[in-house]
């Protein structure tokens, strides 16, 4: 009978130490299941929050594509603009070069006393100098030719 008593108490302490050893276990067991839990909300977080990047990467990559499209379309706005206004200010040039000549024209004439811009030279004078210019003509014309 003392060893089934002694026998009986063995197995009751091993029958606690079980029971403590299971309790730990569960103990583990609910602290990796919430962990567990953790890392899943963790996870769904991570997924929502790359989610919501990958939408705001989207949403300024169409933004950069409309802002590069309107500043294309302001460049060439800008460039035709500024070939309007090279054409005018070509146009606005070539007309003081010609007023300038013009005033130099005249400028000439005044200072030398000349009062119309085309000749009055009399018929029989007109004639002589025909017949005079005549000869140095033709030369010049054919060394122009040579």
């Amino acid at each position: 009978m003392e060893e089934a008593e002694a026998s009986l108490s063995t197995m009751r302490e091993e029958n606690e130490a079980l029971r403590v050893e299971l309790a730990e276990a569960k103990g583990r067991e609910e602290s990796t299941a919430g962990r567990l839990h953790e890392a899943e909300g963790e996870a769904a977080r991570l997924r929502d929050e790359l989610s919501r990047l990958r939408t705001e990467v989207l949403n300024e990559k169409k933004q950069k594509e409309d802002l590069q499209l309107r500043l294309d379309v302001q460049k060439e706005e800008l460039e035709r603009e500024f070939a309007v206004e090279r054409e005018e200010l070509a146009a606005d040039y070539q007309q003081q070069v010609d007023d300038t000549f013009i005033f130099g024209y005249r400028c000439c004439m005044k200072k030398n006393g000349i009062k119309r811009d085309t000749p009055s030279i009399p018929p029989s004078e007109e004639k002589k100098l025909h017949e005079n210019l005549l000869p140095d003509s033709l030369s010049l014309f054919a060394i122009f030719l040579l």
